[in-house]
């Protein structure tokens, strides 16, 4: 098997557990010539990196925040996960060639509870939320709703759910029409950074609209309990954390660079303790 170096990229990414929870699954399946890193890359240097990777000895990286859709320009082609979600979260290199896939909506799927009569609210229009509209639709949540603050990231998600044949509303934070689609809906999914450490006091939305029937799914991993979750469960929704979701994009992740079946379990349980170390 292939030596060298995995790794996650971001702006900022110095919260990331990734490293800990893939070197933990790359441990157990006996893989000892690859490591995973870290590597902090700011928009502006990112063609650069994604450019020179090659030469650096990666055989490819998970990409996040905010990156997962102005990387794709940078990329010779997308997989056909990519090109649905019109979002990149793993790249990797073929030769000469950087090839983009997406593995966030198989993260989605797996973290969010069957709908019941469908109606779903995201927090979020840039590429995580993508990757939930796909997911949620594909699962049989029709009635979606997603809240941006920007008129220029609004519309250009809109016209991304259009060209997906996926039938949104689009409302902007703190409205109205934000809060009544809250209270009528049966899951909320936080496709924001917002409550991620190291500003674990701040949430995406006002308390006093979640309620008992809601199950609420934050995407934010770090902390285990956001301030929206821990909100959430006070009054009474059901909640899901993060965590789940980074599990499974990353053992999707290692699929698709070494072709091996990761120990999920492992891999949860290095993130914990990961995250554990931080508090």
């Amino acid at each position: 098997m292939r030596t060298g170096l995995l790794g996650v990229i971001g702006y900022p990414v110095g919260h990331s557990v990734s490293p800990a929870m893939m070197n933990a699954a790359l441990g157990e399946a006996g893989i000892h010539g690859v490591l995973y890193i870290a590597v902090e890359v700011k928009p502006r240097d990112l063609k650069s990196f994604v450019s020179s990777a090659r030469y650096m000895n990666f055989i490819g990286f998970n990409v996040t925040i905010p990156h997962k859709v102005s990387v794709m320009r940078f990329l010779d082609r997308l997989d056909k996960s990519a090109k649905a979600v019109e979002s990149v979260n793993v790249v990797k290199l073929v030769g000469e060639r950087a090839v983009g896939y997406n593995t966030d909506v198989a993260g989605v799927a797996a973290s969010v509870p069957e709908p019941d009569e469908g109606r779903a609210v995201v927090l979020g229009v840039g590429g995580a939320a993508r990757a939930a509209a796909v997911a949620l639709w594909g699962k049989g949540y029709d009635d979606l709703v997603f809240a941006g603050r920007r008129a220029s990231s609004m519309n250009e998600f809109d016209r991304f759910a259009r060209r997906k044949n996926i039938r949104i509303q689009l409302v902007r934070f703190g409205s109205r029409e934000l809060s009544e689609a809250v209270k009528e809906a049966e899951l909320l999914v936080n496709a924001t950074p917002v409550g991620m450490f190291p500003k674990t006091n701040q949430s995406p939305i006002p308390s006093n609209i979640i309620h008992r029937d809601l199950t609420v799914f934050d995407m934010v991993y770090n902390p285990v309990q956001t301030k929206l979750l821990k909100t959430a469960k006070a009054r009474g929704a059901k909640t899901i954390g993060g965590l789940r979701m980074l599990v499974k994009q990353g053992s999707e992740a290692l699929k698709i660079w070494l072709g091996i079946e990761a120990n999920e379990k492992t891999m949860e349980k290095a993130a914990l303790k990961a995250l554990g170390r931080r508090r």
